[in-house]
């Protein structure tokens, strides 16, 4: 718990001007998604050059890089037995049709609903706000002159937008990293209590290629698909219901067909279907489900040819659902540092996007999300972070590593 006079300090030395300088700094270096996912050599670059230097800059020595080129920082005696995981990540949408996407245009926020300033730029809503207001913490910790009695760990995972825990497994499984408790970015200060978990079933159906003016020479990958996407959503039971996640959902995120070319039937079609899970439910049953449908079709007859369609089914990514409650350790520590550090404790909620929070609670390290992200502008053209938000998420961070390390 922190004291009264403890708190004033450390709240004088969060400084609006350094959030807004490390938030522009972290959007001008480029770390998008590409097709490599987190082998992109930009990811490693990025936290080579834009993460881990301020890192050292602050007096963190015992930085290591695993074999997915995560950076593992490491603070503190270990002396007490106590320890956080403060979870970053690099990885942000590609720049698309944002043209000032790694400028950090400073803006007025106000025009759109957010206090003060802000900061333009891709994964500033997301992953690069958040990222700002962690190093920050640990600048006003520095600051305030507090020895880090226990365990402080700081993580700047390769993952951000893959929609898969590939990089944080390689951390806690690969490095066998772990902390008592650990927060990931959140929304605009919200504090998320839980999520929904996923999986994506990728259904290919193949046929024959023919010339469009003669379908009876083909077998026309199209109508298979439009059949495994009728027989899949009228076939698939939704049962069960959470009272604050709500429902499972089933929905058809993707569709493409080949070859690419004009007037040809189209030897092949490709569907994703993502698949949303409440807390207990079965990932492994939930594909069955999926698959058996979708093989129904396998062997079908095109109805212009009769040649017959081949159909295969892939369990693609999954996320675990997540789900921690108001009277969770890491919830109370986060709420504690709030009220000394904002005045306030922060709302909760629970969120519909799956993230790797469902893993980390699912491997025993109790885990919710805070901080500074804007979700309602993430992947759009106005992608931007709140620079007063950032510097409340730091104060946050700052007051629970005071707390509970210190």
């Amino acid at each position: 718990m922190l004291d009264a006079a403890l708190a004033a300090r450390m709240k004088a030395l969060v400084r609006l001007d350094r959030c807004r300088e490390l938030l522009v700094d972290l959007v001008r270096v480029p770390s998008p998604q590409t097709e490599l996912l987190e082998a992109e050599p930009l990811l490693r670059e990025f936290i080579r050059k834009a993460v881990d230097p301020k890192l050292r800059a602050m007096g963190v020595d015992r930085i290591r890089y695993d074999a997915m080129g995560n950076l593992i920082a490491e603070l503190g005696e270990n002396a007490t037995g106590r320890s956080l995981m403060l979870i970053t990540n690099a990885m942000n949408q590609p720049q698309a049709t944002m043209k000032n996407a790694y400028a950090g245009d400073v803006i007025d926020a106000r025009p759109h609903g957010l206090p003060g300033e802000a900061v333009l730029g891709k994964g500033a809503s997301e992953q690069k706000g958040h990222m700002a207001s962690v190093l920050h913490a640990i600048e006003v910790v520095r600051a305030a002159g507090l020895p880090i009695r226990g365990r402080l760990i700081v993580l700047c995972c390769t993952s951000g937008e893959t929609g898969r825990h590939d990089a944080i497994r390689s951390i806690i499984e690969g490095e066998g990293v772990r902390a008592d408790m650990a927060v990931l970015g959140g929304t605009g200060l919200k504090l998320t209590l839980g999520n929904r978990g996923r999986i994506d079933v990728f259904v290919t159906v193949h046929g024959t290629p023919s010339h469009s003016a003669k379908p009876f020479d083909g077998a026309n990958a199209i109508t298979g698909a439009i059949e495994v996407i009728g027989r899949v959503l009228k076939g698939v039971k939704l049962d069960g219901s959470h009272p604050d996640l709500g429902r499972p959902t089933l929905t058809v995120n993707h569709i493409r067909s080949f070859p690419d070319a004009t007037h040809t039937v189209q030897d092949r079609c490709e569907i994703t279907f993502d698949r949303r899970l409440l807390p207990g439910d079965d990932p492994q049953a939930a594909f069955e489900e999926i698959r058996k449908l979708a093989m129904g079709v396998d062997g079908m007859k095109d109805p212009a040819s009769g040649k017959p369609l081949r159909v295969e089914v892939v369990l693609g990514p999954f996320m675990h659902p997540s789900l921690v409650t108001p009277d969770s350790p890491v919830v109370r520590a986060v709420q504690a540092s709030a009220q000394a550090m904002l005045g306030r404790e922060v709302e909760m909620w629970h969120a519909p996007s799956a993230f790797d929070q469902g893993y980390l609670n699912h491997v025993g390290i109790p885990t919710c999300n805070f901080g500074a992200g804007e979700h309602q502008f993430a992947h759009t053209d106005l992608d931007m972070a709140s620079v007063d938000r950032v510097a409340d998420a730091a104060a946050v961070f700052a007051g629970m590593i005071a707390a509970r390390l210190c």
